[in-house]
Parts: structure tokens; sequence; C-alpha cells
């Protein structure tokens, strides 16, 4: 497993505190009593201010009823630190992951966390740090940061476009795909008063996503790469499947203020169903349930490097790559088909190699052709 796969597992928690900064409000308080819920919802999410530090409570779960009935449940939380004066820096962070669920004969039971310093960045997991390394760390940073747009703070809408863009134009799309509308995926926008929110007073607005208009616009997006033309799937007629949708609701809450954002729900329900044309679908409903919340908003929050580190490579010596196959840490009975070998971890054996040199190739690859072709070092 090499260091370029592990340091992607840090860098995945980093669009958060990007999504957060442009959550504010460059013309102030937003009175609670009158407040309009488009203008609330705008002075939110359009603005030029900025979170740049404070405490992350995010919570996913989702859920499937029917004949293949599950559920899985994930948690991260803790502080981040970023620069107020320079929104493209990359943020420290300390935060702590969870996750559980079970489905399929299967179950996951996983807790871990990942730190990001100025200069380097750790993995945690069974009471272990493991670091990446400051050449390696620094070396990433760098390059994230300078493939972020020189921009002051940007509201949700801009930076959602420009980061639509800049994808698109790396990719081969087509950036035009990007210029759209993203207030039109709100809808039924209704202002349910103040509540409180970690001790901050803030206008409580919910609504519902135009789950059409949503399918369509990401539809037209993808439908702008060169992979889709040899798609089976046309992306312009994914709005179609709109009719699946029981339920898009949403909640936000900005502090009264500030405008700044507090609180954040998504709720989910899909009927497959509806679009199934009358196959016999084993999953009845699946349910989403989305948190994020917002503590100690731009309050300076302290980040440590953990002690006594291992380096990262340790942390391949936690997967189990014998004759039961590949066991990812905290699942159990099962993961990936045996790969062959005899013995337990570290036994040796063409199984073992075999299994390590397909590792070494997906942790490599670019394109899903190439991971295709990682098979053929399990030959």
């Amino acid at each position: 497993m090499s260091i370029r796969t592990l340091l992607a597992i840090c860098v995945l928690a980093v669009p958060i505190p990007a999504v957060i900064a442009g959550c504010g409000d460059d013309d102030g308080d937003t009175s609670a009593s009158d407040a309009d819920p488009q203008e609330v919802l705008s002075a939110t999410f359009d603005n030029e201010n900025s979170i740049s530090s404070g405490n992350v409570d995010l919570s996913v779960s989702l859920s499937t009823d029917g004949d293949e009935s599950g559920s899985f449940d994930a948690t991260l939380s803790g502080p981040f630190q970023g620069d107020a004066e320079n929104p493209n820096t990359l943020p420290q962070l300390d935060w702590t992951l969870t996750a559980s669920g079970e489905g399929s004969g299967q179950e996951i039971d996983f807790e871990g966390g990942a730190v990001v310093t100025e200069d380097n960045a750790y993995l945690e997991y069974g009471g272990e740090a493991y670091e990446v390394g400051s050449e390696d760390f620094l070396a990433t940073k760098e390059e994230l940061e300078s493939q972020t747009p020189k921009n002051e703070n940007l509201g949700f809408s801009e930076a959602f476009r420009q980061g639509c863009v800049q994808a698109a134009r790396q990719q081969g799309g087509d950036p035009s795909t990007c210029d759209f509308d993203v207030s039109a995926w709100l809808t039924n926008q209704t202002t349910e008063g103040t509540e409180d929110v970690e001790g901050t007073d803030t206008n409580h607005v919910s609504g519902d996503l135009n789950v059409e208009q949503v399918l369509t616009d990401i539809g037209g997006i993808a439908a702008g790469f060169p992979e889709a033309e040899q798609a089976p799937f046309d992306f312009n007629s994914l709005g179609q499947f709109s009719s699946a949708v029981e339920e898009a609701s949403f909640d936000v809450y900005s502090g009264v203020e500030d405008s700044l954002l507090r609180k954040l729900e998504f709720n989910l329900s899909i009927d497959p169903s509806a679009v199934s044309a009358g196959a016999d679908v084993p999953v009845d409903a699946i349910n989403v349930d989305f948190s994020l919340t917002l503590s100690e908003v731009n309050e300076p929050q302290t980040v440590e490097a953990p002690s006594d580190a291992q380096p990262i490579d340790e942390l391949a010596g936690q997967l189990d790559l014998g004759g039961l196959g590949l066991q990812v840490p905290g699942l159990e009975g099962g993961g990936v088909p045996d790969l062959g070998g005899g013995g337990g971890a570290g036994g040796g054996g063409a199984g073992s190699d075999a299994a390590q040199a397909y590792l070494e190739c997906i942790s490599q690859a670019q394109t899903a052709e190439d991971q295709a072709a990682c098979v053929s070092e399990l030959q």
C-alpha cells in the first residue's frame, strides 16, 4: 500500500471546510422575526465572508427496507483551523471517523481518524497513529493549494460553478455545462422561526430539493465528458429518475447576527420500484439522513500532532492477505474474495505477492481502465 493511497484518505476530509468557507454573509444581521427564507439562504450560501475554524459534527445514516435490508451509520467530528487571510490554504484538522452497519451477511465496525497539521498528516487506527511524512505531505499540500483558484472567498454557488469548470477542463469535458443556477435546485422554502444551535440563535429555513432539476443539471455535466459517449445510459435523461424520489427535504440554520451556517440537515427517501419498469426489486425503500452541525465558529482551534507516530507503511501490516482473502480492518465476514496464498498475514507465497502487486497497482491507477487492468496482477 503506497503513501499516496493513504494520503488520499486524509485529504478526503478537506472539501468540507472548503464548502463551509462560503457560508457567511457580507451584509451581517438578518432579522429573525421577518426573515424571508430566500434572503436567508442567499445570505448564507452566496456571500464573501467565511468560516475559517470551528468544530464539525457530521453524521450520515442510510437504511434499506425489503428482502435485502441493511443499515449504515457514519460520524465525523472534531476541530478544524484554517487561515482566514488565505482561504486557499489547506486547513489543519483533527477528525475522528466511526462507521457501523450490516447487510448482505456482512458487518462493519470501524473507528479511526485523520490529523492534518501545518507540515504533516496522520492516520489513526487501532489506538495507533501513522504519519505520512513531512516531505510527501508538503509536496501534496503544495499541489492541492496550487490547484485552488486564487480568489477571495466565494459564495457556494460560484464556488460550485468554478469547481465544476475546473474539473471539466481537467478531464476533457465541456465547461459550458456548468453554467446553471444552483438556486433553482431549491423550492418550497419556508421560515420556521429562530432556534438555538450550540448556543447561537439561528434562523431556521426548511424546504425541498427540486430533484428533477438537480438530476437534469448533473446529468448535463456528466454528458459533457468524453466517456459519456461510450456509456450505456444517456445522462441527459437522468432527470426522469426523479419519480423515484419520495422526499428530498432540507433544513438550514443560519446565525441571526452573522448569517454563518450553523446546521444543515437533509433527508432523502427513494422508492426504487418507481423506475424498475415492473421488474422485481429486492429493496422497497432507501432512506438517507444527513446532518452537519458547526460549533465554536471562527474561534481558535488547536491541532496537535499525535505522539509516537509510526511510518504510514506500518499500517499495511494490519491487512490480512492470507488464505482467508483480503480482510479490511473492521470488516467482519468478508471483503475481497480469496486472493490465494497460504498461511496468515504476511505468510508470503505467490498469492501474497500477487495480492500486494494488485494493491500497489490499484493505488497508482488513474482511470477505470487502469483499475481493470490491475486484475492481471492476480493471475
